[in-house]
């Protein structure tokens, strides 16, 4: 025991008035130590592009709806399919109503892929089946549900980037609008209860023009998306009234289609076994929500560290993740946000990285270079990480899985690219910074 306290006293000591580096020797003439403080920026860390099967999409706050197509991301569609729910109402048979005009009002969500500049278009197309959620509970991003070929209206818009609650009301047909109005008034079946009224109207399909530019977000809510009928009553004074149909609050998902023919993830299919390292992606790894693509993260030298001493300790770990220059600007905002989750060898996510308390969830504290946009990079402290793993090896060795934050992985198509270490569009990409401690005895 006493050796024990003698050693632990030593290594207090001589870390504190002589710790070296694999670069300096400064101060070694005082003392001679076994103890070093080494800090490297070569340990290899490996990317990988992995792909969803699919993403639950059903019963969303935000919704995106739109087309674009470039030679980094692909063709990328996105729609948005809602049932609607019939309003209560009872209309007084001594007095008389008529009918004014119904529309439809959306809200921005202030997320957007792709160029604003252009004139978006949506078509508003009725479905020819019901949504249905099947066994799982839940609609996909994959899920399918038929429409007609005739839209029941379309309409324009300019979009309005990274402005949340900008309001657009659209006014629809009027014989759709008397029609619906009719059925209310003469109490019809098909007004008298949701049943009856989406076997009657199943629903909406919106669908982006196949040409346009851009994907923008919007709010899913009783305030956005809803369809707005208003009539007034014939009294001594007038009084104007409206009926507000929502969509329903599970009914609705978002559809997402891609095609990434001729791009450098072209051969990307599902599931982790399909994984592509960036070997094969032009030494390119994609994050992107939505269309269900992360990145998986791999160290696989870490033990080579046990080499370097009898005793090997990490101090601290920082990993840096450089965004591809070139791949991110005004059209394609960086997220502000990633979370990195911990997963065991069968790529099962099994907890979150979190700060050095435990009580946080890491962000990545994202670093932007406005000048020459090679030293924009997101950070992350892996020492905890890497301490629990230093010496591992099989099926207890972990990786890391890199994905947007659930509120927007599951809600939006904001993404980044990141170069590994033999990209040559930056000055630097992909480096673990690790400081450590060697006792060699």
């Amino acid at each position: 025991m006493k050796s024990m306290i003698v050693l632990f006293s030593v290594f207090i000591l001589i870390s504190f008035f002589s710790c070296l580096d694999e670069t300096s020797m400064a101060g070694g003439k005082w003392v001679e130590s076994s103890f070093r403080n080494v800090q490297t920026d070569s340990c290899t860390v490996l990317l990988s592009t992995v792909l969803s099967d699919s993403l639950a999409t059903s019963g969303d706050t935000v919704c995106q709806i739109g087309h674009h197509k470039n030679e980094l991301w692909g063709e990328i569609t996105a729609s948005f399919y809602a049932e609607y729910e019939v309003p209560s109402t009872t209309f007084s048979e001594d007095i008389e109503y008529q009918y004014d005009s119904i529309t439809i009002r959306l809200y921005s969500s202030g997320n957007y892929f792709g160029d604003t500049l252009a004139t978006q278009h949506i078509h508003m197309y009725p479905l020819t089946e019901n949504i249905s959620l099947g066994n799982s509970n839940y609609l996909y991003n994959t899920s399918t549900v038929a429409y007609s070929k005739t839209p029941l209206a379309s309409f324009s818009f300019t979009p309005t980037p990274g402005m949340c609650n900008k309001e657009l009301e659209i006014r629809l047909p009027d014989t759709w609008g008397r029609e619906w109005f009719n059925l209310l008034l003469e109490d019809a079946r098909q007004m008298e209860s949701q049943d009856f009224f989406h076997d009657y109207f199943k629903g909406i399909a919106f669908i982006p023009n196949a040409d346009d530019p851009c994907i923008n977000g919007f709010q899913v809510n009783d305030s956005s998306f809803c369809i707005t009928l208003y009539y007034h009553a014939i009294t001594e004074t007038i009084t104007e009234n409206t009926l507000v149909f929502n969509t329903s609050s599970s009914l609705t998902f978002n559809k997402v289609t891609y095609d990434r023919t001729n791009t450098p993830i072209a051969k990307l299919e599902s599931g982790y076994d399909n994984a592509i390292t960036t070997s094969e992606s032009k030494h390119q790894a994609y994050l992107q929500g939505m269309t269900g693509m992360y990145i998986n993260i791999e160290v696989p030298y870490l033990n080579n560290l046990c080499a370097e001493g009898d005793l090997v300790t990490i101090e601290s770990a920082i990993l840096q993740l450089y965004p591809v220059k070139g791949t991110y600007d005004g059209m394609y905002p960086l997220p502000k946000t990633l979370t990195l989750y911990t997963a065991n060898k069968d790529n099962v996510t099994q907890g979150v990285i979190t700060d050095i308390t435990g009580n946080s969830v890491q962000t990545g504290n994202l670093i932007i270079d406005d000048m020459s946009y090679e030293e924009t990079y997101y950070s992350f402290d892996l020492t905890s990480f890497l301490q629990t793993n230093l010496g591992t090896t099989g099926y207890n060795r972990q990786k890391l899985q890199l994905l947007l934050p659930d509120n927007l992985f599951y809600t939006t198509l904001e993404g980044v690219i990141f170069g590994d270490g033999d990209h040559t569009a930056n000055k630097d990409n992909t480096k673990l910074i690790i400081l450590y401690k060697t006792y060699q005895q």
